[in-house]
């Protein structure tokens, strides 16, 4: 009788959980600031964060297949950087944009070659890369920022009508992201590769090239993260984006793609990446110092993996 009721409250957290975390933010958030639920605020605030949902969009695909890609961010400085240099000297706003998607793309698909055809965990793999990228913009820049960078702001601070271009962009992202999930052949083979590799290779599906698709996209999407950050902050940085996988990894996680992976939506992505914006937003709102905030965000990284790994021990077999 017991282990019914718990297998019951394990399902309804599985499937409506961080929505209801979600909706305890924002009133939350609303009651430490009245203008929180501004439409002018809440613009600012999803704009502010459009940056960890795009990454996150890539982070989901590769943590659905059973990987993990810590480069995210070093990517995203990478590539960003790339694209501000080559707008800063030919004047063209889209080959800038071109370079930071074409150079993310390049990254990621190094990551899922190597790690592939070496069989190198990717936990290992993306650490290396990690490393390697960041120093490398570092060396490149002479770890000075970039500037002057004309009408390439438009992809960070523009506007469509009264929608900002980055929120646009993110919207986008997220269609594309779910067609894939949810509407193509590559999408199925995630979730099948994420769920058992060894069956879905005896299925047929060439698992290698999946996750080396998987870990391509996810460079993408750091380039893509890559030319809006930038290009809000009005400079190339070459430490810019430090850490931000880690709160992609959370949003993905929090909004219940399970870590083990061939578990998740586009849709929990979505409320995830929403709830860690505002919780980065809430934390400011109180003057919470920046090293709290890491803690947080660990301990609900923690929380997350706990729950998921007691929500699958719990399912029906």
């Amino acid at each position: 009788m017991n282990k019914t009721k718990k297998l019951s409250i394990a399902d309804i957290y599985g499937k409506f959980g961080i929505f209801i975390i979600l909706m305890a933010t924002i009133i939350i958030c609303a009651i430490i600031s009245p203008t929180f639920l501004s439409v002018n605020n809440l613009m600012n605030v999803i704009r502010q964060n459009v940056t960890i949902g795009i990454i996150a969009c890539g982070a989901q695909i590769v943590i659905l297949s059973g990987e993990i890609d810590l480069s995210a961010g070093s990517i995203t400085a990478f590539a960003g950087c790339f694209a501000t240099m080559v707008h800063v000297a030919t004047g063209n706003l889209v080959l800038g944009l071109l370079t930071g998607l074409l150079i993310g793309a390049a990254v990621g698909l190094i990551n899922g070659v190597i790690l592939t055809v070496c069989n190198i965990p990717s936990f290992i793999m993306t650490l290396a890369t990690q490393q390697a990228a960041r120093g490398a913009i570092l060396a490149i820049t002479k770890a000075k920022p970039i500037t002057r960078l004309g009408d390439f702001t438009w992809f960070g601070q523009g506007y469509v009508g009264p929608i900002p271009v980055p929120i646009i962009i993110w919207v986008l992202v997220l269609i594309l992201t779910g067609i894939m999930l949810n509407k193509m052949r590559f999408g199925r083979h995630i979730y099948a590769v994420g769920g058992n590799k060894v069956a879905a290779q005896a299925a047929g599906i060439k698992v290698k090239k999946v996750l080396t698709k998987c870990f391509t996209f996810s460079g993408l999407m750091s380039g893509l993260a890559g030319v809006v950050l930038m290009a809000r902050v009005n400079s190339g940085q070459p430490n810019g984006a430090e850490g931000i996988e880690f709160d992609a990894i959370t949003a993905v996680v929090i909004g219940g793609t399970s870590m083990s992976g061939g578990v998740g939506n586009i849709y929990g992505t979505i409320a995830g990446a929403l709830f860690v914006g505002f919780l980065i937003n809430i934390m400011t709102l109180l003057n919470v110092n920046a090293y709290y905030q890491q803690i947080v965000k660990g301990v609900i990284i923690a929380l997350a993996v706990i729950i998921d790994v007691k929500v699958r021990n719990n399912s029906p077999k």
